[in-house]
């Protein structure tokens, strides 16, 4: 059997809601259907849409194709985008960024050797200045003599 994740219209004339749902290819558009996955809302605005990830992506993992309506409202709340990536194999981009980003917990964060070195010398380096001007002072008066 064939399983397509389509929407089912809903709601009275000219103000169509619609239901995110997995059903037989061979069903009517409002006919049975397999299993409720969400709700779409196009009237409202922002367009309301709620969709069930672990339920749609079981279905996908089954083999579900979307129609292009579904895929378009599937990727616009990242489990298309998820489901790919699973099927690939590959982690989501996302969780290797937070991933390096943050520090395991209960470790503290210190400058390494460079950036220590480098806060070293922004420190030091006004009274070097004040330093380099008394001692060419000094050189000064010294040659004076």
């Amino acid at each position: 059997m064939a399983v397509r994740i389509r929407l089912q219209r809903l709601g009275r004339k000219k103000r169509p809601y619609y239901r995110l749902v997995a059903a037989d290819a061979r069903a009517q558009r409002d006919g049975v259907f397999l299993e409720r996955l969400g709700h779409y809302n196009p009237i409202t605005e922002p367009a309301d849409v709620e969709i069930d990830e672990e339920k749609a992506l079981k279905w996908l993992r089954r083999g579900a194709q979307p129609s292009d309506t579904a895929k378009r409202l599937l990727s616009q709340q990242g489990i298309w985008k998820k489901f790919t990536y699973e099927k690939l194999g590959k982690p989501l981009p996302d969780a290797e960024e937070s991933a390096t980003d943050e520090p395991p917990e209960g470790t503290e964060t210190s400058p390494s050797e460079d950036e220590q070195e480098v806060l070293h010398t922004e420190d030091t380096s006004e009274p070097v200045e004040e330093n380099s001007e008394s001692t060419e002072a000094a050189s000064e008066s010294s040659e004076e003599e």
